[in-house]
């Protein structure tokens, strides 16, 4: 299975904000998304960073509420993995388990396509498994005599 057959179940449009958007914005566009991360786009569309909810309880621990007024410029994680819609689910899982990572921009060239999130992928490579079972148990029973 291909992140774009991933891509294809959620929705269309890529949650993002600007390097000068501060935290408070971010968590309030997490809850109003209803996702644990935005990306932050320069001016023309290009990935910079991920403000994750990880990121924001660090930021907690770290400024207190002074992080509110931070801008999520400060606060990004910058050296993100990314992926392409044609990379395969087993090997972005792969990436995003030795990276440590929750989020995943998936850019096509500079332009961020979508993210997808460990439970993205969870829930993909367990569709291709029971998919995988169903094939497998036909088999089954059309080998036995009747």
């Amino acid at each position: 299975m291909r992140l774009s057959e991933v891509l294809r179940e959620k929705p269309q449009r890529v949650i993002g904000l600007p390097p000068s958007a501060t935290a408070a914005e971010a968590s309030a566009l997490m809850q109003a998304e209803q996702v644990g991360a935005v990306v932050v786009r320069d001016y023309r569309g290009r990935l910079l960073g991920i403000v994750s909810e990880r990121d924001l309880a660090i930021g907690v621990a770290a400024h207190g509420g002074d992080l509110f007024r931070m801008r999520v410029s400060a606060l990004m994680a910058v050296d993100v993995p990314t992926a392409s819609p044609g990379d395969g689910v087993r090997d972005v899982m792969r990436t995003i388990t030795e990276r440590r990572a929750r989020h995943l921009p998936v850019l096509e060239g500079e332009t961020v396509v979508g993210v997808v999130s460990v439970g993205d992928l969870l829930k993909a490579r367990l569709a291709e498994k029971n998919q995988e079972n169903a094939v497998l148990q036909d088999l089954a029973r059309a080998r036995l005599p009747a």
